[in-house]
């Protein structure tokens, strides 16, 4: 199926390409952070929509930094999440100070020039069954802190489900121990912004357990699993309104979801089983999106820090809950939480892999 590719800066140096299938779907990507930039589908009336935020070139995207960074469409990465303190953490026998780019030692996605920023390879698949890119970035020894040389490769590919499949491979070039925990940090509006908020949207999480965080910090997990079964966070035991819980949270703090939810309480290595975790509906545009993944864990997070200030594709003021990111990971901190952080170690003789599938359909 056919791949396109065009100039998505004005120079020529990044790129931007167009993966399409025979149900008339077309996902946009960029080398620029490996980042799905537009995903347009038919809704359930067959009007296309573009149900993800993004900016329209390149130089959109350098301008909207100056306002606000809500890592649109981007891979993410060394580390997903908050790492604290990240100024001795404990890799390959030495101790490591990491990128602090939030207050109180936190290093959050990766440092300050994480691989969001990054300028990915591109390389095109030929393949009669479904549209494939894989965008591949080399990350030097010490980047952002992190110790060792190492590869990241993103294959996306579409298939005729409308289904968008990423599949991570990592491995360490060079030196003895790093780090590697992954993710997308695609936002979905499901009506295309028709609704400027994801309060109608209904989400389902397959998580029975959440990671609890410090008191003094709370988006920093400390380690602890808790169940989500009688609290606001239960998106297991039924599918809920996102919006029915949203103005309870500390308007200073939190705002909204922004949680670590953990498929079962044991560490997950061996659980490498694809399975479906989310499923977000909305009867705006009867569109459905499924979340599947190999992942022991997926953040929801509702956009709550997202500026009102910010004008994407189309001319569409995003603003604070404009938008959901669903981001399947390891656990978050896993690093400084001795149970978890060999989930995330990468060494010369265990490679890194993850599978995720976004899919699209009809309610």
């Amino acid at each position: 199926m056919a791949v396109t590719k065009h100039a998505f800066s004005q120079d020529g140096k990044v790129d931007e390409y167009v993966l399409s299938n025979s149900v008339g779907t077309k996902v946009y990507l960029t080398t620029w952070g490996a980042r799905l930039t537009r995903f347009i589908v038919k809704d359930s009336e067959d009007k296309p929509r573009d149900i993800v935020a993004g900016f329209e070139t390149y130089e959109k995207w350098q301008e909207s930094l100056d306002i606000d960074d809500p890592y649109f469409g981007a891979t993410i990465g060394r580390v997903a999440g908050r790492i604290q303190p990240c100024d001795k953490v404990e890799i390959g026998g030495s101790q490591c100070q990491l990128t602090e780019n939030q207050p109180n030692k936190v290093c959050l996605h990766g440092g300050k020039h994480g691989f969001d920023k990054k300028i990915f390879q591109a390389h095109v698949h030929e393949q009669s069954d479904v549209s494939s890119i894989t965008f591949t970035y080399v990350s030097a020894d010490g980047e952002e802190g992190f110790p060792g040389e190492i590869e990241l490769s993103i294959t996306y590919s579409l298939d005729n489900d409308n289904g968008l499949h990423l599949d991570y491979a990592g491995k360490l070039i060079s030196g003895t121990e790093s780090v590697l925990n992954p993710t997308n940090h695609t936002y979905w509006n499901l009506t295309g912004f028709e609704e400027p908020t994801v309060h109608n949207h209904t989400c389902q999480l397959l998580a029975t357990y959440y990671m609890d965080t410090c008191v003094d910090k709370p988006m920093v997990p400390n380690g602890e699993l808790l169940p989500v079964h009688g609290t606001k966070l239960d998106f297991a035991s039924a599918p809920r309104r996102v919006g029915d819980e949203l103005e309870t949270f500390d308007k200073d703090k939190e705002r909204g979801y922004d949680h670590v939810f953990v498929h079962n309480d044991q560490q997950t290595a061996t659980d490498a089983v694809v399975r479906e975790v989310a499923r977000v509906e909305s009867a705006c545009s009867g569109l459905r999106l499924t979340v599947l993944s190999d992942q022991p864990a997926i953040v929801l997070y509702t956009g709550n820090w997202i500026s009102n200030e910010l004008v994407g594709k189309y001319g569409v003021r995003y603003g604070n809950y404009a938008a959901l990111a669903l981001e399947t990971q390891k656990l978050a901190n896993a690093v400084n939480i001795p149970w978890f952080r060999n989930e995330v170690l990468l060494t010369p003789d265990r490679p890194f892999t993850h599978r995720t599938i976004f899919r699209i359909d009809h309610i």
